[in-house]
Formats: structure tokens, sequence, C-alpha cells
């Protein structure tokens, strides 16, 4: 009897992951590559505007490029932070699987909770963005070839307000959905395979729409040919439209960096674009070879993309093209300003080079499909890297032990995979039908764009700053787990400095404003269109969860002290 107690599931026994060890050291880069660049390929531009506060250039970059270079900068802390933890804790899980050893398993769990929440939803906006691209692709081809079939594009997939939106919207949205799920629950070494050619073809359309996109084409024909595609409306009346979001202000670079009042903004939205390049960390546990080396290589690789396409590349095509034309195209998609959308559309970078040369069309086509590819494949990429997490949480009984089980055809948490694509679709109906409350509609009763990266943003506090407490206090709290770790005695300084950047972002650009707000006559106007609102019945629907869950576990007499101080299985 006493041997049966001791092997019953119910107390705390180990058993393997069943995860396999199948990523190299490039699937992993390109794994981070495919994780945060989404959208951004063909569509950086639209992202001047999204911070809502007036955009500006000193010498070659905008206030976005600075921006992301002094992100890029602080983030190359956080990757030495990452390289030393998961060095010496190379599962599968991440920073839950570090908070909820270091500081508390409460700690780790709301972090990783909100991460899957904050993740779900940026999946959910950028589905849209994949029928967007495909309506782009199809203008492309309508300007440069012609056919009713393609100049039409701008109807596909939308409802009488012309907005991918509706029945239309939802069901074109389940479409890319079900294939996402199909890349899903591939094998794991051919999932990764698949990512890695995919990312692959996203990076040369990177290089093809930043080398022809200058050479190629001219700002002179792109003024001129605009209004003959946009009903007579010129470059200089779309600028003139976004007066509101342009700083014409001529205040010096350190100045702009150190106000309070607008960067935090801009330097938030980085941060939105750039969750994902640590992504590889979270797979840990499925990494060949030296993994501190490979993780390390996977982090800084992606994060030199990401630097570069932020700056470099958004900055010199947005140039070349009109930058102040392109602020206000940005602001008129968001809904920014009353402004008519030119074309219908928003200024993604190969229509702005169709607009220029339309006799290279079937080039601009190509960077366009691209640019429908990344958004896709950063889907199933984050429901990849989602799974991971979940099933650390059923290794440790935060949730059922059956969420996490690992399909050994697939070498995958299937119940995991499916629940998170469940809670995407159910995001998806939320974004398309009238059917939030008042008091948590964000536009009409519905989720929107803007919302839903606001939400993001806010949901993702622990997982921007936990890493920094993490490395600061390591040292005191496992001394055993980072001996031998890497950067080990410059930890605590890496973690402080990390953590001075996202505090900064938070403090001036989500708790200030709410502050103002609250403050203010329409407090509750700005906990709804900013989705915080949303973001704080998450935040207490995970407490619920990890409170519940805590009392089965006890109750079924799982050494708790003990399940958290060991790491999980291989």
């Amino acid at each position: 009897m006493a041997a049966e107690q001791s092997t019953s599931p119910k107390l705390f026994v180990r058993q393997s992951s069943g995860l396999v060890r199948n990523v190299s050291v490039t699937n992993a880069l390109f794994f981070n590559v495919a994780a945060f660049v989404g959208v951004g390929l063909t569509l950086y531009p639209l992202f001047y505007s999204l911070p809502g506060v007036p955009m500006w250039k000193v010498g070659p970059f905008s206030g976005y490029g600075w921006a992301a270079i002094i992100t890029g900068l602080f983030c190359v802390v956080l990757a030495l932070i990452f390289s030393s933890l998961t060095s010496v804790m190379p599962r599968s899980g991440g920073d839950y699987v570090f908070t909820s050893r270091i500081l508390h398993p409460a700690l780790g769990w709301m972090e990783s909770w909100t991460l899957v929440i904050a993740s779900v939803l940026i999946i959910a906006f950028e589905v849209p963005l994949v029928l967007r691209n495909l309506q782009i692709t199809a203008r492309i081809i309508g300007i440069g070839a012609g056919g009713s079939f393609f100049t039409g594009a701008n109807s596909w997939f939308t409802d009488s307000t012309g907005s991918i939106t509706g029945l239309p919207g939802f069901v074109a949205a389940i479409v890319v959905l079900i294939g996402i799920g199909g890349i899903c629950v591939l094998p794991t070494r051919t999932f990764h395979r698949v990512v890695t050619t995919l990312a692959g073809f996203g990076v040369f359309c990177f290089v093809a729409m930043f080398l022809f996109g200058l050479i190629a084409t001219s700002k002179g024909s792109f003024v001129h040919n605009l209004p003959r595609y946009d009903g007579g409306v010129s470059a200089s009346a779309v600028a003139a439209s976004g007066k509101s979001v342009i700083d014409s202000t001529h205040a010096g670079l350190i100045s702009r960096i150190f106000s309070t009042a607008s960067f935090p903004f801009v330097l938030s939205v980085l941060l939105f674009q750039y969750i994902g390049f640590q992504y590889s960390a979270y797979i840990a546990g499925e990494v060949r070879g030296n993994v501190r080396r490979g993780v390390m290589i996977a982090l800084l690789g992606a994060l030199t993309i990401g630097v570069l396409a932020n700056s470099v590349y958004v900055d010199a095509i947005s140039s070349h093209f009109g930058f102040n034309t392109q602020v206000s195209w940005g602001a008129s998609y968001w809904g920014f300003t009353t402004f008519h959308l030119p074309l219908g559309q928003p200024n993604a970078m190969p229509l702005l080079a169709v607009i220029a040369n339309k006799g290279l069309w079937p080039l601009w086509a190509l960077i366009s499909l691209g640019g429908t590819v990344f958004p896709f494949l950063l889907c199933p990429v984050y429901i990849n890297f989602i799974s991971r997490m979940q099933l650390a949480w059923s290794l440790d009984r935060q949730v059922p032990e059956w969420f996490g089980e690992v399909n050994e055809r697939l070498r995958a948490p299937l119940n995991a995979i499916l629940a998170t694509l469940g809670l995407t679709a159910f995001f998806l109906f939320l974004q398309s039908f009238k059917t939030l409350p008042t008091f948590l509609a964000t536009s009409d009763h519905k989720l929107n764009l803007v919302g839903t990266a606001w939400f993001s943003i806010v949901m993702a506090l622990f997982t921007w700053c936990l890493p920094g407490i993490n490395a600061l206090l390591v040292k005191v709290r496992r001394p055993d787990l980072v001996r031998n770790a890497p950067f080990s005695r410059a930890l605590p300084w890496l973690g402080a400095l990390w953590l001075i950047f996202p505090v900064w972002i938070y403090i001036f650009a989500v708790f200030k404003p709410i502050v103002n707000a609250l403050n203010g006559g329409s407090a509750l106007t700005y906990l709804e269109t900013n989705g915080i609102i949303d973001a704080g019945l998450f935040y207490l629907l995970g407490l619920v969860i990890f409170l519940v869950m805590r009392y089965r576990a006890k109750a079924a007499g799982v050494d708790e002290k003990m399940l958290f101080t060991e790491l999980p299985p291989d």
C-alpha cells in the first residue's frame, strides 16, 4: 500500500515531458524572426501612427526609428539574461520556469498566463491583416495587369461597411485559422522546417523591398501617379490631413527621447513589435546541442534583424516616398483622422512601389505575398511556444495533466494546441460581431485592432518586468541554480539595467494615462477604448485559476515545495 501511494500520480511524481530535441540553431533563429516580424515586412509605416502621439524626424531616423534602436540596445541586456538563465534551466516554458523557481509559483503563473492572453490577442490582431495583405497583393496585380477581379479586391472578406468584419470577415478569418492549425499539428521537425523555409522567404522579400524599393522607384513618380489611383487626391493632401500626428517642431534629440509626454508611447509600441524575439528560450527543451550558444545566437540574430527592419528599413523607404504622407496615411487607417483612406488600403510598401513603378508589378506582388506569409507564419509560431508553456504548467499541476500530454506522433502537446486555437477563434468572433457589453466595448461593441494592441501591451507587463527581477534576485533566492550560469556575477546588474526600460515605459505610457483618465471626465471611455478593463478582468481570472488549482493540488497531496524546487523534466 505504501509503495502504491508513493507512485500515485496524485503525489509528487516527475515523468518525462515527452519532448524531443529536434530544433537546430538555424531553426531557433528563424523561429524568433517569424515570431516578431508579423505584418512588419510590408506594413511597418503603419506603426508611426499607432502610438497616438505626433511623430518626428531627427537626423537619419524618425522617432519610431530612434525608439527601435534604443529598444534594441536594452533588449541585448534581456537577451543576456535569457541566455544565462536558459543555460542552467534548459526547459520548455521560458520565463514561467524561471519565475516560478526563483520568485514564487504565483508570479510564474501570472506572468505566463498574461503572456498567453496577450499572445492570443496578437494572433487575433494578425489574422485580419493576413486578409488585408491578400487584398493589397490583389490591388498590386490590378494596378499592374488590370482585371476587375483584382481591382475590386477591396470588397473581399468585407461586410457592407467595407471593413473585414461581420460574417464575411469572420468566415475568412476562420479559414486562415484552419490553415494555421494545419501547420501547428505538423510533427515538430516538419513544423520547424516549414517555419524556417517560409521565414527565409520573408527575409528575402525584406532585402528585395529595400533594394528595389529605393533603386527602382522615385518620389516624383509616386507623387505624380497617386491621384490616378486615388480618385484625384494628391500626396500633399494626404500629408496635410495628418497635421495632428506630425511633430514639426525643432526640439533636439535628447529632449525628445526623455520626453515623458510622448516618447514612452512610441517605446511601448516597439515593445509590442519586439515581443517574440526571445521566444526560442520558451522552447529550450527542444533545442539540440549547446543550448546557451543556440539560444544566444537565435536571440541576438533575430534582434539584429528587428532593429534594422524597424529603423533603417522603414525610415529609408518611408522618407523615399514622403515621410509626412506615410504618417498621415497610417493615421487614416487607424481612424485617428477623418480623411479618407487612400486606395481604401493601408500604406503597404509594395503598394507604394507599384504606384511609383507599375512595370515591376510582379516583383511588388511577390514582396506583398511575403507580407501575407509573415503574419500568417507568426500565428503557428506563437501557438507552438504557448503550447510549450502550457506543457510546463501541466507538469507543475497548474492545469490538469491531460492538458499538456505530448502526442507521440507530433512530439507536441496536442490538447494545448487545440485549446489555443479555440481561444483564438473566440477572440476572432469578438472582433467580428457586436457581442461585447458597453463597459468592455473598445469600438462599436467589438474588439478593434488599436484596442487589441494596447490590451496586449497591458497584459505583457509581467513578461517585460519579471525577467529583470529574476536576474536581480536569483543569486539570493536560488544560488544553487545559477552557480554555473554564464554572466552569473553580472546578473544582478543586468537585471537592474533592464528594469529601467520597461518600468519607464509602463509608468509614463500606461499608468500615467490611466491616472489622468481617472482624474478626468472620460475615465470609462479611456479604459474601454484601450482595453484596460478587459485586461483587469483577465488578471483577475488568472488569479482565480491559480487559487483553484493550488487548492486541488494540495487536496491531492502534492508536495508543492518539492514541486517548485526542482526543474521540470526534459
